[in-house]
């Protein structure tokens, strides 16, 4: 199996530096998005990876800059003559608004759409990959995943969330661990009442669950230099990279 992954939006709520959440896993021909932040479509087709090729979408939580990009997503693929399915995997209320978005005329697809709601253990398997979520520490109905390829790679993505045991008992042995990095440890006070996390929270989770490789992700504009980041991080744990758009990482 020829297993990457592309790190395609890396920022955090506002794209002035870095595009917004995005995470796609390329398994062979199959890719597998893990929330969709605004204009990530974009970077997704400069990389050449076909939306078309999309097999499930999983939406971490519901801040807009984690799932508006779906809706832009939806048409192009319309375009693009799309007629295999599409699965949507997210917190519930998300249905909610997919449907108010088809009820008002806005959904003009060709191709079956289907969503299933979060909990917490297995929501997608298939002959790639199996993907189970957990809860973290953001906002109501926050979840991160945890991939295991039939490779036997494990991936983890946290999402956005404040450091929590969850992270580290999920984690446990991953070889990828994608965890946030909002802002570096002088300004943990902030983030931690953002429900988010610091660089180094990011590296004291990576090393307590004993994962391979730490890339930090959700980036604050604040940060010009990727060095800031790495350095505090790299205080605890040392196979750490700072991802920015565009990268590739290569199971």
């Amino acid at each position: 199996m020829n297993t990457k992954i592309f790190m395609l939006g890396t920022g955090a709520a506002i794209p002035m530096k870095r595009m917004l959440p995005c995470i796609c896993l390329k398994i062979d021909s199959d890719l597998y998005v893990f929330d969709m932040g605004e204009g990530c479509q974009r970077t997704m087709l400069e990389m050449g990876l076909s939306p078309v090729k999309i097999k499930a979408i999983f939406i971490t939580h519901l801040h807009g800059d984690h799932y508006l990009g779906i809706f832009g997503l939806l048409q192009t693929m319309h375009l693009m003559s799309r007629e295999k399915e599409l699965l949507i995997i997210g917190p519930d209320r998300l249905s909610g608004i997919l449907n108010a978005y088809a009820s008002n005329g806005l959904l003009n697809i060709d191709f079956p759409l289907y969503f299933e709601p979060l909990h917490e253990g297995l929501v997608y398997r298939d002959e790639k990959l199996d993907v189970s979520s957990f809860l973290v520490d953001h906002i109501p109905s926050s979840y991160g995943f945890v991939i295991n390829t039939r490779n036997n790679k494990k991936i983890v993505y946290t999402g956005d969330t404040r450091p929590c045991k969850s992270i580290v008992e999920n984690a446990a042995n991953a070889d990828v661990l994608i965890h946030e990095a909002t802002f570096t440890s002088d300004m943990a006070y902030e983030a931690h009442e953002q429900g988010h996390s610091t660089a180094l929270d990011a590296a004291t989770a990576a090393s307590e669950a004993n994962a391979k490789l730490l890339v930090l992700t959700h980036i604050s504009a604040r940060y010009d230099d990727p060095l800031v980041l790495l350095r505090d991080a790299s205080r605890v744990y040392y196979s750490v990279v700072v991802a920015e758009d565009r990268m590739v990482i290569y199971l």
